[in-house]
């Protein structure tokens, strides 16, 4: 993620990056193999169709794709694909402040070898996603919701202020699984509703504005909620 040749040569210092390879021929019952640990979260994607979990729960904090896990693996698919495209969506989690503060590298970083059964996978195209604020507000051709989702997506909802005395507020994020919240353009904060304790996001009222309101939800699960909701007060709660 750092040594991504962006922002002029300082590469990504938060988000998450896309690793990409296509034209992949994935036998029945293939197996991902990710060397060391992931730093921080990976979400594998076949054919746009999310195999890992999602962080529903604490449990999965010890499974596939989780910085606690070695040497993790995954298996892809239970039936032979040709021409398969397959995703690695890594997540940076933060870096602590104390210790050894300068290789904290995040990504798939020299650590990281990518196999599927016995052949290291290389030459990935990569996708560097920082939701900038720039970006966001550009983000256009939106779709309508599907019934089902097969991965991870962005939701785009409308926030209406008639009142000219905008206050602070919380977003409620019971309804939906792990993600993170962007109102107008910027990002506001992560969600892990199966982890808890904290279910709401704190709002500042100044973020708002008289009128239309943008909030667009990243949402990793294949069950996002079915409306974005909003509390006077904060919410902690540990499923």
């Amino acid at each position: 993620m750092e040594k991504l040749p962006i922002n002029e040569n300082s590469g990504q210092s938060y988000g998450y990056t896309v690793y990409r390879r296509e034209g992949l021929n994935i036998p029945a019952n293939s197996v991902l193999t990710i060397t060391g640990h992931i730093r921080d979260t990976v979400m594998v994607l076949v054919n746009g169709v999310l195999i890992s979990n999602a962080l529903t729960s604490s449990d999965h904090l010890n499974d596939f794709g989780f910085w606690k896990i070695e040497n993790g693996n995954i298996t892809l698919t239970t039936e032979d694909l040709s021409d398969a495209t397959l995703d690695l969506i890594v997540e940076n989690w933060g870096r602590s402040c104390y210790g050894n503060i300068y290789y904290q590298f995040k990504g798939l970083v020299d650590a990281n070898q990518v196999f599927l059964n016995d052949e290291e996978l290389s030459s990935w195209t990569i996708y560097p996603l920082e939701f900038k604020q720039s970006w966001n507000k550009n983000l256009a051709d939106w779709g309508s919701v599907e019934e089902s989702q097969s991965g991870p997506a962005l939701y785009k909802a409308t926030l209406t202020i008639d009142d000219d005395d905008i206050t602070d507020t919380f977003i409620d994020m019971r309804g939906w699984v792990r993600g993170f919240v962007i109102v107008n353009g910027i990002v506001l904060g992560r969600y892990a509703s199966g982890l808890g304790p904290q279910q709401t996001i704190y709002l500042p009222g100044p973020w708002l504005q008289k009128g239309d309101n943008e909030i667009i939800v990243f949402e990793h699960s294949l069950q996002p909620g079915s409306q974005i909701a909003f509390s006077k007060d904060s919410i902690f709660n540990t499923p």
